[in-house]
Formats: C-alpha cells, sequence, structure tokens
C-alpha cells in the first residue's frame, strides 16, 4: 500500500563511522502526492544522480516493485558547468512538479533545492548548504580526508566519495519503500557495483597526482595513489578561483620533476592555470604513457554513472601501470 507524502526531509550522508540518520526534521508542506494518482515523479540535477536514481527504481522493478516511478533529469550532458548553472523557467516548473529531487548537495547544486514544492521530498548526497563558498563548513570526510590531502575545505564532488554515493541510492530506496511497500529498502545493485569499483581501487599501485580540479579527488581516497596537489593550488580550486602564481608554479614543478607521475584534469572547468599544468605533463611525456586523465564533472549524453565511474577507473588504471585493468570489473 503506499503511504500519504512524507514532508520534506534532507539527507546528510555520514562517511567513516558515524552512521547515516535518517530521521531528519521536517518542513511543512501539504502538496497532494502524485503516487496516489499515477507515477512518482523524481528530478535530478545533473546526470549523475539522475542516473543512480534510475538504477535505484530499475532494480527495483526487476525484483517485482509495482511502484510507478519516472526519473527526470536537469543537466544531462556535459555543456554546462552545474556550480555556475542558473535554472530557466522550463526547469523550475519541472523541478516545482516533482514529488522527489534528489541532488549533490553541498552547496553545488541549490538552483534544484531552493526550487523544490514544500510538499516535495528532497534527497542529496551531503547536506544542503548555502552558496559555493566551500571554506564556510566542515570537510564531510572527517579528519582522515583532510590529513590525506592536506586541505581543510569541503569538496563538492561527492559522486565520487562512493561511501556517500551509496548512502544516497539507500536513502532513497528507503524513502520509496516508505511510499510503496513492494519496494525494496535497500540499493543492493548499486550496493554491488561500487563494491566492484572498490576492489579494483584497492588494486591501485602506488603513484603520485597532481589535480587541476578537485573533481576526482574523493575517489583517491583510501588508494596508493596520492594527492600531492599543492595546498594553495587546491585551496584556490576548491574556492573557485584562479591560483596565484607561486601555486600554480609549485604545481608545474611537481610535474617537471618526475614527483607527480599523474595529471588529472577536467576539460569542462579549464582554467588558465589547468593548461599550464597540461602543457607541463605533455612536455615531460605522461600523455604519452596515458599519464593524463580528463575527468569531466558530468558523464557525457546517454552515459550512466557506472559508465562514467568505471572509464575514470580504468584511466587510472592504465596511467599506473595497474595490471588488473578492465579485466577486474
Amino acid at each position: 500500500m503506499r503511504s500519504p507524502r512524507h514532508p520534506r526531509r534532507t539527507a546528510a550522508a555520514l562517511t567513516g563511522a558515524v552512521v547515516l540518520t535518517l530521521g531528519l526534521t521536517a518542513c511543512s508542506g501539504d502538496r497532494d502526492s502524485a503516487a496516489d494518482n499515477g507515477d512518482l515523479r523524481i528530478v535530478a540535477s545533473t546526470a549523475v544522480w539522475g542516473s543512480i536514481a534510475r538504477q535505484v527504481v530499475d532494480d527495483a522493478k526487476d525484483d517485482g516493485s509495482t511502484l510507478d516511478v519516472t526519473v527526470d533529469t536537469v543537466l544531462s550532458g556535459t555543456d554546462d558547468d552545474p556550480h555556475e548553472y542558473e535554472a530557466t523557467a522550463r526547469d523550475i516548473a519541472k523541478i516545482r512538479d516533482a514529488d522527489v529531487v534528489v541532488g549533490n548537495g553541498a552547496g553545488y547544486d541549490n538552483w534544484l533545492t531552493d526550487n523544490a514544492a514544500d510538499g516535495a521530498e528532497i534527497i542529496t548526497a551531503d547536506q544542503v548548504t548555502a552558496g559555493h563558498d566551500h571554506g564556510d563548513h566542515g570537510d564531510h570526510g572527517g579528519d582522515d580526508h583532510g590529513d590525506d590531502h592536506g586541505h581543510a575545505e569541503t569538496n563538492p564532488h561527492v559522486w565520487f566519495n562512493l561511501m556517500l554515493v551509496q548512502h544516497f541510492a539507500d536513502h532513497l530506496a528507503q524513502y520509496l519503500h516508505s511510499v510503496d511497500d513492494s519496494f525494496p529498502d535497500r540499493a543492493t545493485g548499486v550496493s554491488e557495483d561500487l563494491g566492484k569499483v572498490t576492489d579494483r581501487l584497492k588494486k591501485l599501485p602506488e603513484a603520485n597526482a597532481v589535480l587541476t580540479e578537485p573533481v576526482a579527488a574523493d575517489l583517491l581516497d583510501g588508494t596508493k595513489v596520492r594527492d600531492v596537489t599543492p595546498a594553495g593550488y587546491a585551496h584556490a580550486t576548491l574556492a573557485e578561483s584562479e591560483p596565484s602564481a607561486a601555486d600554480i608554479s609549485a604545481a608545474r614543478d611537481l610535474i617537471t620533476d618526475g614527483t607527480a607521475t599523474v595529471l588529472i584534469t577536467n576539460a569542462q572547468a579549464q582554467s588558465p592555470a589547468a593548461s599550464q599544468l597540461s602543457q607541463a605533463a605533455e612536455d615531460k611525456g605522461l600523455d604519452k604513457k596515458h599519464a593524463v586523465i580528463n575527468v569531466n564533472e558530468t558523464p557525457d549524453n546517454g552515459q550512466s554513472y557506472f559508465d562514467y565511474l568505471g572509464n575514470t577507473v580504468s584511466a587510472l588504471e592504465k596511467a599506473t601501470g595497474s595490471t588488473d585493468g578492465d579485466a577486474a570489473k
């Protein structure tokens, strides 16, 4: 049986030994449930979260769920930078018509959560915060994350934090289960796929990487690939500003002197600093060793999250000389 709509909630997924708390504060809202009159509509901010939501729904349908769910995505390609995106009137209408809105949080896609209807369920991988000032709140990964990289700021690109992805998928499944108990209350398919990726990451050999953008930083946590990006450079890119000449020079020196053997860049947000580091990597011959990796903030058109994630891991395997490669999938 389908239950009445739950009031608005926001999922704050926590890492480490902290248990995800699902008893969250509610805001008022009496919007009618579309689940009582046909499809339950999910709208996602980007293709990452739309793809994960769609997998949760498709896996549940394969397991016999009778809940009718549609998933729509606002930013489905690589043409727009979600950081800077401003929702159009059509986007806002789509978002306000959703029963459930799903996204990133961490100030990354406030244009989604700010426009959700009062009665909509809000599920995000990280806390919904104000704006893009990433230095105003603590690191969601705890002390270990800060120690590994030497950066105190929060990285909003949480789709490469696989624990947060798991929490997000499970929270969505639990909510949909509360609407219709034929829907499984755990995202077991997502869990299995994340487990395969984690196994591949654990097999990566030792290497040092410089990141022109922090997009893939969380993916390196727990691996033998060290993020050696200078703290000043990383701080500037997390604050969405151009690093100083000294910070760029420090990062470039790590490439030219051979300390960094991998460069991870983001062609979707190419900056003058990133161009300088890419040129240094080319001069060093890293491109010929497949050790210059491009990781966009969003999957290509039609690409699923796990294809996007798998391709990134494959690039890391090739760049670091891993002998497992795609055979580890």
